[in-house]
């Protein structure tokens, strides 16, 4: 078996016609059929069954090109990876992370791994988990850190990293400031106050669209934007009030932040291609951010 094969039965099963893809492969059609034959005869089973004058895949042919697709992908992503290699000549890893997320990422975790690994690259991406997909998926990351709600997709493995609380955060010269610090956050004070919330469709999102379906009043949305650090940074200069991590409170500077009640919380954790087989500098990295993680709910 060849990738030149793996390339011939893809073909046939996107095209659902093996005279188009012989044309697509630019190929004659007895030969894609011989090609076909030699591999069902090999496996003993049919990969193809004809209904209405296309090929359809049969359940052995749905595995077939499922396990084809995933050799290619590791195939490329090998490639990009010596690519990479070559042009730089030094092995590198890209991680992308949220600094509000992981905020002792610069000052801990990078050093211990330049000192176990002084001759690895360490890129890192500052994006959300809509980055992190997208890079992951297709290669161009190797790790990434994201909130769980924000996980599902089928080629990525997660791995729990540690809880995390969603806070409403405020300007710490706000009037509601002493009465929220002695008997605790109350949203129905913040009537007229606008709110500053993560872009639609994000995980924060559809955790702040729960919050504020509870509220006794229609609240004004200022807007809605991607980035956490940026709203932060809003509401420290008096634009509004937004809902963020807390861990997020040692790193905003004229911000306050309160529990909601209820307490709102969601998992962080580790992603990283279930097709890859992890090199040793990844692993680090990986036992690396546990570590981590452990030592602050330590505290």
């Amino acid at each position: 078996m060849t990738f030149q094969t793996l390339d011939y039965i893809i073909a046939i099963a996107e095209e659902k016609s093996i005279s188009k893809a012989a044309d697509r492969l630019l190929l004659s059609q007895p030969a894609l059929s011989r090609q076909l034959k030699r591999v069902e005869e090999s496996l003993d089973t049919k990969l193809f069954a004809r209904e209405q004058n296309e090929m359809h895949l049969t359940d052995a042919g749905k595995i077939y090109v499922n396990g084809a697709r995933s050799i290619q992908n590791i195939y490329e992503r090998a490639l990009n990876d010596i690519r990479k290699l070559s042009q730089s000549g030094r092995h590198q890893i890209t991680f992308i992370y949220n600094n509000i997320l992981l905020p002792d990422f610069s000052t801990e975790i990078l050093p211990d791994f330049r000192k176990l690994h002084p001759d690895i690259v360490l890129s890192t991406i500052n994006g959300n988990a809509s980055v992190a997909k997208d890079y992951l998926s297709n290669g161009m990351a190797d790790l990434a850190v994201v909130a769980t709600g924000e996980a599902g997709h089928s080629m990525l493995e997660f791995l729990p990293l540690r809880e995390e609380e969603l806070m409403l955060a405020i300007p710490e010269n706000h009037s509601v400031i002493p009465d929220f610090e002695q008997h605790g956050a109350d949203l129905s004070m913040l009537s007229g106050e606008s709110f500053i919330l993560n872009q639609h469709n994000s995980f924060f999102h559809s955790l702040e669209q729960n919050i504020l379906a509870g509220l006794s009043f229609l609240p004004d949305i200022l807007c809605e934007i991607s980035d956490i650090n940026a709203s932060g940074n809003m509401v420290a200069n008096g634009k509004g009030i937004a809902f963020l991590p807390r861990s997020a409170g040692g790193q905003l500077h004229g911000c306050r932040l309160f529990s909601l009640k209820p307490q709102v919380t969601f998992q962080i954790a580790i992603a990283y291609p279930k097709s890859n087989a992890l090199t040793r500098p990844v692993r680090d990295l990986i036992l690396l951010l546990l570590k981590s993680a452990e030592t602050s709910l330590a505290f």
